[in-house]
């Protein structure tokens, strides 16, 4: 059983360099990113990156596998503007990819160099934000949301497009606690602060500014996107404080708190376009079964994976499951020991693999096989005996039919929680965010 970050994505990356990209006019290298995020055994890896230009240019892939020689792909546009892209061919899970683009025009431009692990665990940075920037003082602060410390290792942010910080593996951040960056431009005023909490530019309170937070893989994050001021509005308020986090999620005039929670501001921010969150629901005092669903079965390794969507674990004493619609017939109940964390998993396998897994306890074995090529229905229960969820392949009162083979392959909610689909295995990990449509015949 994993305890996996809630939702998403899906591996550990790394940022290998915190470099400013090279620039000279008319030409940017920005939203470097690759897909899919979590990297699974022999995955091709499609990396994408905006490049703009005045002139004529040719653009680059180079990539390395573990301490291996680099190597060079040419890389295409795309449909959208100014996208291009390349892949970089499935590796064995283990493996340490590190790649970067370089761009050659009447210069060479080159972006710092990414870096992911095939099959590593993945992480889910959505509970990170932007929470306070003040252009005074010249700091950015982070804030996290989950429930469990995180370590930004590859963690990055853009000013304007361009990256100006980027996490190493000795930056985290506690749940429900911040991160304090703070601009090269005062680093004298911060004497012993550490290096890896310095950004590679200025911030200031009443020009124009757009800070984005990505994961280590590209992915925005966060969104602060002040670019539609106008400075000459008499309506306009340079910050005398802080941009600052409401508790609403929006976006304020307030006090400075660097590191500590924000005050509310009365005044909201103008000109904002993006950045706004929906406001943090208060963490339930009561458990929510709601939240417990049927999250993965695969008929080939011959498991049944629980997801918990709610911020309480979840206890399954007493639940249990069903096969084929006899509900007397019971498979598996639980016991006080299993409960499904936050946002987690609980993976139960057949009894016929259970000598594959002789780490586990037999509290983690349902007492049934579970095919790839069989109609199937697995329902999970209550203890009062409220059914709580189901999963079907077939026409009812068909059970046990022979029908397509779907193996390896699971039928997996994509992404967690949501619908039914056939997607890579992923147990104890988070699911694909997309899927195939499970063919019923």
């Amino acid at each position: 059983m994993k305890k996996i970050l809630f939702a998403a994505l899906a591996l550990i990356v790394v940022m290998a360099s915190c470099v400013k990209d090279p620039k000279y006019p008319g030409v940017t290298i920005s939203n470097v990113s690759y897909t899919p995020t979590a990297v699974q055994d022999n995955q091709d890896v499609t990396v994408t990156a905006t490049i703009s230009s005045f002139g004529e240019f040719t653009a680059k892939l180079y990539y390395k596998v573990n301490d291996g020689d680099w190597t060079s792909k040419d890389m295409t546009p795309e449909a959208q503007k100014d996208l291009y892209a390349a892949v970089i061919e499935g590796q064995p899970d283990g493996t340490a990819v590190a790649f970067y683009i370089e761009v050659t025009g009447d210069l060479v431009t080159v972006s710092p160099t990414m870096e992911y692990v095939v099959g590593a665990v993945a992480v889910d940075y959505s509970v990170l934000q932007l929470n306070e920037l003040n252009g005074n003082d010249k700091f950015i602060e982070i804030y996290n949301n989950g429930a469990e410390a995180l370590n930004l290792n590859g963690v990055y942010i853009e000013k304007d497009a361009a990256q100006n910080w980027v996490a190493d593996n000795t930056v985290s951040i506690p749940a429900g606690g911040y991160l304090l960056l703070y601009s090269e431009d005062v680093a004298a005023d911060h004497e012993g602060y550490p290096e890896s909490l310095i950004f590679h530019s200025g911030l200031s309170a009443k020009k124009n500014v757009r800070i984005q937070l990505f994961t280590p893989a590209g992915v925005s994050i966060d969104d602060f996107n002040l670019t539609n001021i106008d400075a000459n509005d008499p309506a306009y308020i340079p910050a005398p404080g802080s941009y600052s986090r409401n508790a609403d999620g929006k976006w304020y005039y307030a006090d400075a708190t660097p590191g500590a929670a924000n005050v509310d501001g009365t005044v909201a921010l103008l000109g904002l376009e993006g950045g706004d969150v929906p406001p943090t629901p208060p963490t339930p005092t009561e458990p929510d079964y709601t939240n417990l669903v049927l999250n993965e079965l695969n008929g080939d390794t011959k498991f049944i994976e629980f997801y918990n969507k709610g911020d309480l674990d979840l206890s399954m004493e007493g639940m249990y499951l069903t096969k084929d619609g006899v509900e007397d017939d019971i498979k598996w109940t639980g016991d006080a020991t299993i409960v499904v964390p936050a946002h987690g998993y609980v993976v139960l396998y057949s009894v016929d693999v259970a000598a594959d897994h002789p780490e586990l306890g037999e509290n983690m074995f349902f007492n049934s096989g579970l095919s790839a090529k069989k109609t199937v229905r697995f329902a999970l229960y209550m203890a009062d005996g409220t059914e709580r969820d189901v999963f079907t392949r077939g026409t009812t009162g068909e059970w046990g039919q022979t029908i397509s083979n779907v193996a390896p392959q699971s039928y997996a909610r994509t992404p967690d929680g949501g619908d039914w689909k056939l997607a890579d295995p992923t147990p104890g990990e988070a699911n694909p965010a997309t899927g195939e449509d499970i063919p019923q015949e």
